[in-house]
């Protein structure tokens, strides 16, 4: 599969950089202060309880304040980065001098974060140079349509990038996000599982299962994982 990739379509969050707890809970409180902005009032601990809930149940920190407060979606999901330091964010050493090896490959964001928050986290992590600012797709780029229930994401990206879908990989941390982009497309797969357990009955959309993007790129690389 390798010798036929021309371009790698990267999920961010928790897939170019792994979450951490102080990562959830710092995300959870830059939130919780964007719904005190609009006028939610409720103690700071019982909106950080929410978003937890939001996350759990939906992957979606903002669920319960849409849902119960007439906060608005689309303006909530950017608005919120706001309020979020990407300096929380800790970086993967080993990955920029990884991908400096991997030039020879396009390399493209697909999020369902924004833009602007990619551009913030890539300059953090020292990945920036390896993507081309037209290349950064953030959920704004795409109606704001969630991966796991809408292929109009990947859709977008493999139109605006060009070429076959079978020349290209999508990496992502989010099984349900492979198997929306694997029933509306050609498009190779690759799980990064992060040491979770896997359940093989959840596996029949993934091409490749990789415990995180360094043993990713070492495997482009064939270099033995340790």
């Amino acid at each position: 599969m390798k010798d036929k990739i021309k371009t790698i379509i990267w999920d961010l969050d928790n897939t170019l950089y792994k979450f951490s707890e102080f990562h959830i809970n710092e995300w959870h409180t830059g939130v919780s202060k964007y719904m005190s902005s609009q006028g939610v009032e409720l103690p700071l601990n019982e909106m950080i309880d929410l978003c937890e809930k939001g996350w759990q149940e939906h992957r979606d920190s903002n669920h319960y304040f849409v849902k119960h407060y007439g906060v608005d979606a689309n303006k909530a999901h950017v608005e919120m980065f706001q309020h979020i330091d990407h300096n929380m964010v800790i970086p993967c050493m080993e990955t920029p001098q990884l991908m400096k090896e991997m030039r020879n490959h396009n390399h493209v964001i697909l999020t369902l974060a924004t833009s602007e928050w990619a551009h913030r986290v890539l300059d953090h992590t020292g990945l920036k140079e390896f993507f081309h600012p037209d290349f950064i797709f953030g959920a704004e780029d795409y109606n704001f349509e969630d991966k796991a229930h809408s292929p109009r994401g990947i859709l977008m990206a493999l139109d605006k990038i060009g070429g076959n879908a079978n020349e290209v990989m999508f990496v992502e941390d989010t099984l349900p996000n492979l198997t929306m982009a694997k029933q509306h497309t050609d498009v190779n797969t690759v799980y990064l599982h992060h040491d979770r357990p896997i359940n093989d009955n959840d596996m029949g959309d993934v091409d490749l299962s990789i415990k995180d993007t360094p043993e990713l790129l070492k495997w482009f690389k064939e270099i033995p994982a340790k």
